[in-house]
């Protein structure tokens, strides 16, 4: 496998790179104050600028790690989300995708878009055997992303997740082999 770590990716209409401090004012406005957003993600949501400031600053700090994937999505010069690859497991050689754009971006298929080129970096340039990827259940977007990147159905995590509002949610678990 190799050490790539974040390295910027290009896609028709879409540039993949590692965020940088100047994004925290942009990346806050246009996805982390997103409410719509913040129904779906299954990590704790960037509700506040200082909750957004930690996080890419956390980043920043991972970027010297050399399995270390995360990056800002900028389309037409804007910040609308992010894609990750996190929970890297060096002796399985799988990682897990995590991804989302801002709701005013939804339905036009950049987070497809953005997870095809991800997928093929991981596969064809630092040589990862298996992505997987979780969503709510109610999150049906995001199973489509999925089945548009090609990954199976896994299975369903129940309960697996608190929300914020002390309810619990089940999780769907998709996956794609790297059969190269």
């Amino acid at each position: 496998m190799k050490e790539l770590g974040t390295k910027s990716l290009f896609t028709k209409r879409l540039v993949l790179r590692r965020f940088k401090e100047e994004d925290i004012k942009p990346f806050y406005e246009n996805y982390g104050s997103d409410k719509k957003i913040n129904k779906y993600i299954t990590w704790n949501p960037y509700s506040s600028y200082e909750d957004t400031k930690e996080f890419i600053k956390w980043n920043i700090d991972k970027y010297d790690d050399p399995f270390f994937f995360g990056w800002v999505i900028v389309y037409h010069d804007e910040i609308i989300g992010t894609i990750s690859g996190f929970s890297f497991n060096l002796f399985n050689s799988s990682i897990e995708l995590g991804y989302g754009i801002s709701s005013r971006y939804w339905n036009n298929g950049l987070a497809s878009e953005a997870g095809k080129e991800v997928v093929r970096f991981l596969f064809e340039e630092v040589g990862m055997h298996k992505i997987y990827a979780s969503f709510e259940k109610e999150n049906e977007a995001s199973r489509k992303v999925l089945e548009h990147l090609d990954f199976v159905y896994e299975g369903t995590s129940r309960d697996a997740i608190v929300k914020e509002d002390g309810s619990y949610c089940d999780l769907v678990y998709y996956s794609i082999l790297n059969d190269k």
